[in-house]
């Protein structure tokens, strides 16, 4: 290879020292040669060959490696799939089964509709007939701060309004509420055959022991009803009424005060009809004591509120007695002792002796409140804890005492 040699242009007309320094660097410069890399030996153009086909068969190993693994995993998810959709298809056959045996027909209804509730969440498992395990007085001795207080109901009455047959009849079977608590079976009424009830026309009402505890109304609040005619002198029992009537949720209304409602289920023999009261901003009032200190009471204890004059059995000396005996008083049985209140009203417990001072309308019992009758009381709703007092009704002395709490889920 030839020596590259580096030629400088030198200018026209530069001087004779310009001519010298160019080439004193020039002189001092390095030759540039390129040179070329060596050919690779047979042997080293074997290794690398080797190398070569080494790494492509690494290559293929870790693709069928990975080929295996994905196949493995989209047959693990197939499985899975396969699995999820079996346990869907029967859980759904499960659903519909228990829904079939809720459906049931009547042509007042309009054929097949559901005699009881359906709206729940998993209907396979739920249980229709499990009593609801809240009682009332929950949070009486606890302080739960500053909470928002949620509307809720009093069952007022459930009559029959109609009836395809004629009275009297006897009537049997139960009437449920379920709310937004927990759903399950909170009664209004039970009785079974050997213990019905007898109604000699539509204005009397069902003998209602319950509910148990507050009813919230959050979501919609339902009515299971399943009554049956006592068959008389051998004849055959009979349905009465069988079906749920639904009470709205807050969720479709606007409550600005407390209302008064009704709803009516007609279905096989008659038409049921239900009063009830939407309280806003409700707490729960539990008489749980009146004892009689002095002297007798025979009459019928009814409570209400100062907007509503609705209202709510709790004793009637006619249906029921003194039945025990507590701090050498005699504690009064009642038929059911919860109500809902609005906070910012009063609750009154009305004491009638004698003649009952109150009218009944379309189902609707009228508190009568004269002057000259001084039997009753009136209490200021709390958030919790309890009030003892006592009322004077002539010469008998009566101990009242009401534990209050909130309706809380």
């Amino acid at each position: 290879m030839e020596d590259c040699i580096l030629s400088v242009p030198v200018p026209a007309g530069a001087s004779g020292s310009a001519m010298k320094d160019v080439t004193n660097l020039i002189a001092g410069l390095e030759p540039f040669v390129e040179e070329e890399e060596p050919e690779p030996s047979a042997e080293e153009r074997k290794r690398m060959f080797q190398k070569q086909q080494e790494i492509s068969r690494q290559i293929k190993a870790e693709k069928r490696l990975l080929n295996r693994d994905l196949a493995a995993e989209l047959r693990e998810r197939l499985k899975k799939a396969k699995e999820d959709l079996a346990r869907r298809q029967e859980r759904r056959a499960l659903e519909l089964q228990a829904e079939q045996k809720l459906l049931d027909f009547d042509p007042k209804q309009g054929g097949a509709y559901y005699s009881r509730l359906n709206l729940v969440y998993d209907i396979a498992n739920f249980d229709h007939d499990e009593e609801s395990p809240l009682g009332s007085m929950r949070f009486t001795d606890v302080d739960m701060g500053d909470i928002k207080l949620c509307a809720a109901l009093n069952i007022l009455s459930v009559k029959i309004a109609s009836l395809d047959v004629d009275f009297p009849i006897l009537v049997y079977g139960k009437v449920i509420a379920r709310d937004s608590l927990d759903q399950r079976c909170v009664y209004l009424f039970k009785r079974d055959k050997d213990d019905s009830q007898l109604i000699n026309s539509k204005d009397e009402t069902l003998i209602l022991t319950g509910p148990k505890r507050g009813l919230a109304l959050i979501s919609s609040t339902y009515i299971e009803i399943d009554l049956k005619i006592r068959g008389h002198q051998g004849q055959v029992d009979r349905e009465l009424s069988k079906g749920v009537l639904e009470i709205q949720g807050m969720a479709r209304r606007v409550l600005k005060k407390c209302e008064l409602e009704s709803r009516s289920l007609a279905t096989r023999l008659s038409t049921v009809a239900v009063i009830y009261s939407v309280v806003k901003s409700a707490v729960e009032a539990t008489i749980f004591s009146i004892t009689v200190l002095e002297v007798e009471f025979n009459g019928a204890i009814y409570a209400f509120t100062s907007s509503m004059r609705n209202g709510i059995l709790l004793h009637d000396s006619k249906l029921l007695h003194h039945v025990r005996i507590k701090n050498n008083g005699r504690l009064i049985e009642l038929v059911r002792n919860v109500v809902t209140v609005y906070l910012k009203e009063k609750l009154i417990l009305a004491f009638l002796s004698g003649s009952c001072d109150c009218q009944h309308d379309d189902g609707i019992t009228q508190v009568i409140l004269t002057p000259t009758r001084r039997g009753w009381l009136e209490l200021t709703p709390k958030l919790n804890g309890r009030d003892k007092m006592i009322v004077t009704l002539g010469v008998t002395k009566i101990r009242v005492e009401v534990a209050w709490s909130i309706i809380y889920y």
